[in-house]
């Protein structure tokens, strides 16, 4: 019994690495890939699901700064639409997360029908997106990368895109789980975006999270972690992958609550056709769609019970940040109109630390916070009471900052 939690804390492991000098030079031991197998993703899954409860989308590409292509819908407007919206997914999911609850409940639609311009965006580590100009998405170099680039970069990246095709100055941001930690690492490292977004409106933001289900074992991992190169966890065929094969019920209960897909909780299976993902393995891990990068990113805000950067290691610290540890995010610089949405139930993303996220944000931000009795993680899309609560909050917050745009 004593071996399962000590490979456990295994699952977890980094180390330190030497930071990159210019693009995608990277040592070549040091990866954040899982083994994968994407035979059976549909590339074009959100435009599907659209189709089928009866709407139109273009399907369109977006290049990132560092050479990712991702993929980008827009719901085709019928007449002068009141604003823009992006939507923007949470970890291990991709756009098709917001048509789980079909036609007339799913805030997208909802979004539409009150006469909004509705973008969904999808991150460098989604399967509908293209992949990389360069690197092919099996390397390990495709998956360096965690909640920090999806932000600085991917949201970056379509924002101004999104902003550019439709001519207006500002949008809305809609962002579930991770999107929320990606922004805030946007708004904070390029303040200058705070002033293109109308509002922001998060759904179980993970930014402060040394409350959660995770924090005993993050903080159990975080003396082991330097006594390993992460050479031997972080490639291809890293040990951590084949830990989670032979101690699958241990990894789905480590990881579940941070996985959005299943049986019973994602879209790809419950209403796409041609799924192939066998029964059983509702919110369990399955190790594709995910940098281990994001999840030792996330490891390393729990145990520090900071939102911070990435730790790369002391010396690769000194070269990247000029400091020992890493930086904190500088939520003191997001002054956009934020709207945290969290739930008294949430094991993942527990109330207590969005609540000091309320706290550390300006006042200039016109903060709001509501708590939703009885909400866990993933019922901000999969629950179908929230058309009437969560998304009625989310309509009337965009509408009362319509007019900014």
């Amino acid at each position: 019994m004593i071996v399962v939690p000590a490979l456990l804390l295994i699952v977890l492991l980094g180390g330190e690495g030497a930071p990159r000098t210019e693009a995608y030079q990277v040592r070549k031991e040091i990866s954040f890939n899982w083994i994968r197998d994407s035979k059976d993703v549909i590339r074009n899954q959100t435009a599907v699901l659209l189709r089928r409860d009866g709407y139109d989308a273009d399907r369109l590409q977006v290049r990132t700064d560092d050479g990712y292509l991702l993929t980008v819908y827009r719901m085709l407007p019928k007449k002068s639409r009141l604003g823009v919206v992006l939507m923007h997914h949470g970890i291990r999911q991709s756009s098709d997360m917001w048509m789980y609850l079909g036609p007339k409940r799913s805030l997208a639609y909802q979004l539409y029908e009150a006469g909004y311009d509705v973008w969904f965006s999808n991150s460098r580590a989604s399967p509908e997106s293209d992949g990389h100009e360069r690197l092919d998405r099996d390397s390990d170099h495709y998956w360096d990368f965690s909640f920090h680039e999806i932000g600085t970069e991917d949201l970056a990246a379509v924002i101004d895109y999104v902003l550019a095709a439709t001519g207006r100055k500002t949008l809305h941001f809609v962002g579930y789980s991770e999107a929320g930690s990606a922004v805030l690492a946007l708004l904070s490292e390029l303040p200058g975006y705070n002033e293109k977004l109308a509002s922001v409106e998060l759904m179980a933001p993970p930014a402060f999270m040394q409350y959660g289900q995770f924090a005993w074992i993050a903080r159990m991992v975080q003396p082991i972690r330097a006594l390993f190169p992460w050479s031997v966890f972080y490639t291809r065929d890293a040990l951590p992958t084949q830990i989670c094969t032979l101690f699958r019920n241990e990894c789905c209960l480590l990881f579940g609550q941070m996985s959005d897909r299943g049986t019973d909780n994602g879209t790809r299976t419950e209403r796409s056709p041609g799924s192939s993902s066998p029964a059983g393995r509702a919110g369990c891990f399955d190790l594709e769609d995910v940098s281990l990068k994001q999840l030792e990113h996330y490891r390393q805000i729990i145990a520090s019970a900071r939102f911070q950067q990435f730790d790369y290691g002391y010396a690769a610290n000194l070269h990247r940040y000029k400091q020992k540890t890493p930086p904190d995010y500088c939520l003191w610089d997001v002054t956009a109109r934020v709207a945290l949405h969290y739930g008294n139930k949430d094991k993942t993303v527990d109330w207590r630390g969005v609540e000091l996220l309320g706290r550390r944000l300006p006042k200039v931000s016109e903060l709001q916070k509501i708590l939703y009795k009885g909400y866990n993680h993933r019922d901000f899309y999969r629950n179908p009471k929230a058309q009437a609560t969560v998304y009625a909050n989310i309509l009337k917050s965009i509408k009362r900052h319509a007019s900014v745009q």
